[in-house]
């Protein structure tokens, strides 16, 4: 334990055993653009003096104040935290539990929704929060969890261990919800409750790192329901509106003619003694589809977080503009392309089609070119973090090299019977062959450009139908789970403890035909005896064991041999935010929480806010 009843734990050691990443909240249709907008930032950037260098800071006590505008808001201006989001398309549902049930993004995760610990990632604290603390028995069988007895939900009725029982044998026993079956279905015998402040996981054999699936780590972690609310109800349809939840902000209102949801505090919150954050009210709002017109609201303070990309952030930097921060931090999504193996996909469900496209890539000028700012090619599907370094396998990575090199694909077209016709058409069992891009990103996304790159490449090649369409979160994510879709082009955030994450998504047993909701795994359809059997295996060892370390690097290299998804480049990105009306935001050189404003952790950033007394 640390001072003040913290714990702390290895960042990298978290990440390596965490269980559940934040794929489920990106399905749902936060995507790319948003992390392209309201993002963090590569490690290695500066913000003093480098790349973002800016002053970014309060302007002296009577120094001329920008211009301000006036924000579009039901509340108090002085007195609320604004922050710029994706376009949203759901408002009257807050049910995460099913496709397009919740609208990611809108600030549910953050102010509402509290976990039992959270994970701070710059810090490599572990704070416990609903939970107090956490136990094993000797053979890792059981896993008890002690409650805080303060914890309230937002109705006034205690939060206790029942509540947690109740959802874990939920999500256990319905595989067919987002994030249901799994790990619990494969591992929780029994949900024992000796009293309201005590939970204990009876495991049907030993998990010593059971624990991590209940942990706030990327994005969000394992939401508790309250049993007096969804009993009896049936998840797959429930709306969960209004939410009842433990943050210190409960819902004033949805409003979808200004795509804006506001949050206002809960003056009976039950955990004010750790925190009780200034603004009264906090509102996750559409930022204007202009990215001009949204870097001008940034300019004006209308608001204090996100509306604004790079570029802008540039301009507004070199004109001395005072009351921005922008703070680096690293994504541990790359940016992917997700390929379908299914056999009514035609040449798609060869794997030598997927090199076609690897080889296709040109990875330095997307990172160098397409991204904001400058982006190091992907070569494996996790994020480059010293942490990871342990899954390389270079001799692999050498055997299996990453090039862009059109004239590779055009050779293994030739070998795979697609010929090229003398009117510049390839055709594959006489038919023309073509491929279809679709990306949740809008048409000026990093995504959609990645596409149009691949398929300009495609059709130099001989694919003269190939395409790239954009389609809204919502409609994104229902072909992607029902596999309509020949490739993806988006992120890949499956790997946050060792790579079996990815492979064991990707099992056989959890591949269903095209049309069919995925529910969240192996949206690909892949079907691979080899690496079914390697991936089984690799679930019940230590990953950093000298017998699963063998058969890890065979699994990387069937993996590499296949390809169902292929990382493009990294994924570097800064936060913004306005001094205006709030300080207190983390910086690089006070990074003391995520700056990312759709994850769970910040809930902290937001408790550390004071208000200038701007009005």
């Amino acid at each position: 334990m640390g001072s003040n009843g913290r714990m702390y734990e290895d960042v990298k050691d978290i990440l390596r055993h965490q269980m559940r990443s934040r794929r489920d909240v990106l399905r749902a249709g936060l995507g790319a653009s948003a992390a392209l907008l309201f993002g963090g930032a590569a490690a290695a950037c500066s913000s003093e003096g480098g790349q973002y260098s800016s002053a970014g800071r309060r302007p002296p006590e009577g120094a001329e104040q920008p211009p301000r505008g006036r924000a579009n808001i039901p509340t108090p201006r002085e007195k609320t935290l604004i922050i710029g989001q994706v376009d949203f398309q759901v408002f009257n549902s807050f049910n995460g539990r099913i496709p397009n049930g919740v609208q990611s993004g809108n600030g549910f995760d953050v102010v509402c929704k509290e976990y039992l610990f959270y994970l701070n990632m710059p810090t490599g604290e572990l704070i416990p929060w609903l939970a107090t603390g956490y136990e094993y028995n000797d053979d890792h069988t059981t896993l008890t969890f002690t409650f805080d007895p303060k914890a309230r939900w937002s109705d006034g009725e205690p939060f206790t261990s029942h509540d947690f029982k109740f959802t874990v044998e939920l999500m256990r026993d319905n595989p067919q919800l987002l994030g249901g079956g799994g790990d619990l279905k494969d591992y929780v015998a029994n949900v024992a409750t000796p009293d309201d402040h005590t939970a204990v996981l009876e495991l049907s054999q030993p998990n010593p790192r059971m624990h991590y699936g209940f942990i706030c780590t990327i994005v969000a972690g394992f939401d508790v329901l309250p049993r007096h609310v969804w009993e009896g109800k049936d998840p797959t349809k429930f709306k969960d509106n209004p939410p009842i939840r433990t943050g210190p902000y409960v819902l004033d209102r949805a409003i979808p003619s200004q795509k804006m949801f506001v949050w206002k505090k809960n003056p009976d919150y039950w955990n004010k003694d750790k925190l009780d954050p200034a603004p009264e009210f906090v509102i996750y709002q559409s930022v204007a589809e202009s990215q001009d017109a949204a870097s001008q609201a940034f300019r004006r303070a209308e608001f204090d977080v996100g509306s604004l990309d790079e570029e802008h952030a540039k301009v507004l930097r070199a004109e001395g503009y005072p009351n921005l921060v922008t703070t680096p931090f690293h994504d541990p999504c790359p940016r992917a392309l997700w390929l379908n193996f299914d056999s009514s996909r035609g040449i798609m469900s060869d794997p030598r089609m997927h090199w076609v496209i690897n080889y296709v890539i040109d990875r330095e000028k997307i990172g160098n070119t397409v991204w904001p700012v400058k982006t190091p090619p992907a070569q494996y599907p996790w994020a480059d973090y010293d942490g990871n370094k342990k899954w390389e396998v270079p001799h692999l990575a050498e055997k299996y090299k990453f090039e862009y090199n059109p004239q590779k694909a055009a050779q293994l077209l030739d070998e795979m019977g697609a010929t090229l016709g003398p009117d510049g058409v390839r055709r594959w069992k006489g038919k023309p062959v073509s491929v279809e891009i679709i990306t949740p990103a809008g048409v000026d996304g990093a995504e959609f450009i990645i596409g149009q790159l691949i398929v300009e490449e495609l059709r130099k090649l001989g694919l003269k139908g190939s395409s790239v369409r954009s389609y809204s979160g919502s409609v994104h994510s229902e072909k992607w789970e029902r596999g309509q879709f020949d490739i993806s082009s988006q992120w890949v955030c499956n790997v946050s403890w060792d790579p079996n994450q990815l492979f064991s998504a990707l099992q056989s047993r959890w591949a269903t035909d095209v049309g069919t909701n995925a529910v969240g795994r192996n949206q690909v359809r892949m079907r691979n005896a080899k690496l079914d059997e390697l991936s089984q295996r690799l679930q019940t060892m230590d990953p950093e064991s000298a017998e699963a370390r063998t058969l890890m690097e065979q699994a990387l290299e069937e993996y590499f041999r296949t390809l169902p998804v292929i990382p493009v480049i990294q994924t570097a990105y800064p936060a913004y935010f306005n001094t205006t009306y709030w300080t207190g935001w983390p910086t690089e050189d006070d990074l003391y929480q995520v700056p990312n404003n759709w994850w769970g952790q910040f809930l902290f950033v937001i408790g550390r806010l004071k208000p200038t007394g701007a009005k």
